[in-house]
């Protein structure tokens, strides 16, 4: 599954002082969110199922992981958040090495 990290970054502004830190949220969009083909041979589901798998990702924080479901999703969250993170950091640091 091919999912992208979207990030959106939020002030945070400290209390009683001129700091302002930035938290980054991630969302979940997947690179393909309609497929014509499935919608044109009536199969709407199928169509954005796609689409809805990856935002599931990070539709809900901290899914029931008493079934295997809510596991797989949790596990799924976990990989998503840290790979984001991750790949954004290395961005980054390349990026502040390399002068660009």
């Amino acid at each position: 599954q091919v999912v992208l990290a979207v990030p959106y970054d939020t002030p945070v502004p400290g209390y009683q002082n001129n700091t302002v830190n930035t938290m980054r949220l991630w969302s979940a969009r997947s690179p393909n969110s309609f497929d014509l083909s499935y919608f044109n041979h009536g199969n709407y589901i199928k169509a954005v199922i796609d689409r809805n798998l990856a935002e599931n990702i990070s539709r809900v924080l901290y899914p029931n992981d008493n079934v295997f479901e809510g596991k797989e999703l949790r596990l799924k969250q976990e990989f998503f958040l840290v790979s984001a993170t991750l790949q954004d950091i290395m961005r980054r640091y390349k990026n502040f090495r390399t002068g660009l």
